[in-house]
């Protein structure tokens, strides 16, 4: 098949035909003159007689194509047919428009099948590296991060901070990049939530209890958001707090936490108790602070780029 010509397009003898319609010819020249679109469709080799019969077609493609190449985001597409792209499919001499899978809804689809527990906002599933503020203290953090991408290092992450301030965001861009590089499960939980839960089915359903408490020890990354503010007594620092971070550092497992107290306080929220509880609060101080190895505050962090 004779290959394709951006020439085949608009030229001299469409130019010179007077029965061409002109609004076909100026939609010919649009497809003409939009060279990235053109390169997508280049392996159709068309004729210049397909584009002719074909140009509303062909418009439809690259208006969808431009939309797709300045994609706002997933959750901010403007089409009406959302999370799709188009498509121009030659069946013999029938050129056909078809909708798939757009990149990126894909790539969420990819990384959503990891997340065990998904606990954030659904749009954050497509946050990168690229985009947040290169601060210091985030270099910092993303430095951490990548030595234990590299497998230079097996010690956990402790961010804090004030609200809003990105901290739940950063982890959850790690959990995406990890998914990505290793295709392993990772599990985003609010500890608040989770604790509360555990702590109310131990008795009642303690086969349920095991199954999740078992999951959590075991994931291959753990993200223990709001860690701090959970409720606090003896009972779950004793049967859920202690063991989970025990059980994870026994086996070296990522877990990374945000919180809006430094380990320091951590401690002193979990010295409680008549006896024991300053031991216990101790226990979890040194567990931290051991896996952490340092703490990265992000107290009056930008978020974003700027």
């Amino acid at each position: 098949m004779k290959e394709f010509d951006p020439k085949y397009i608009v030229n001299e003898d469409y130019n010179k035909d007077e029965s061409l319609d002109s609004y076909i010819l100026s939609l010919m020249k649009e497809l003409k003159n939009d060279t990235d679109c053109l390169n997508s469709i280049k392996h159709l080799n068309l004729l210049k007689s397909e584009v002719k019969n074909n140009i509303g077609k062909l418009n439809d493609y690259r208006l969808d194509f431009n939309v797709c190449k300045s994609c706002p985001g997933i959750d901010k597409c403007p089409k009406e047919n959302k999370r799709t792209k188009a498509k121009i499919v030659r069946n013999g001499k029938i050129l056909r428009l078809d909708y798939e899978p757009c990149d990126k809804a894909i790539e969420e689809l990819k990384i959503d099948n990891y997340y065990i527990c998904d606990d954030f906002p659904k749009e954050w599933k497509n946050s990168t590296l690229r985009q947040l503020d290169l601060s210091d203290t985030r270099k910092q953090l993303i430095k951490k991060y990548s030595s234990f991408i590299k497998g230079d290092s097996s010690s956990w992450l402790y961010i804090f901070g004030n609200h809003k301030v990105g901290k739940s965001f950063i982890a959850v861009t790690f959990a995406n990049e990890f998914i990505r590089l290793f295709k392993k499960n990772v599990a985003v939980v609010s500890t608040p939530n989770l604790f509360r839960y555990l702590s109310d089915i131990y008795y009642k359903d303690k086969e349920k209890f095991n199954k999740i408490f078992d999951l959590l020890s075991n994931v291959d990354f753990l993200i223990l958001d709001d860690f701090g503010n959970e409720y606090k007594n003896e009972f779950s620092r004793d049967n859920i707090t202690i063991p989970l971070l025990s059980n994870r550092s026994n086996k070296e497992l990522f877990t990374i936490f945000t919180s809006q107290f430094s380990i320091d306080e951590v401690r002193q929220l979990y010295s409680i108790g008549k006896v024991g509880g300053a031991i216990r609060g101790r226990q979890i101080e040194s567990l931290l602070k051991t896996m952490c190895e340092k703490e990265f505050d992000l107290t009056g962090a930008s978020l974003y780029r700027k």
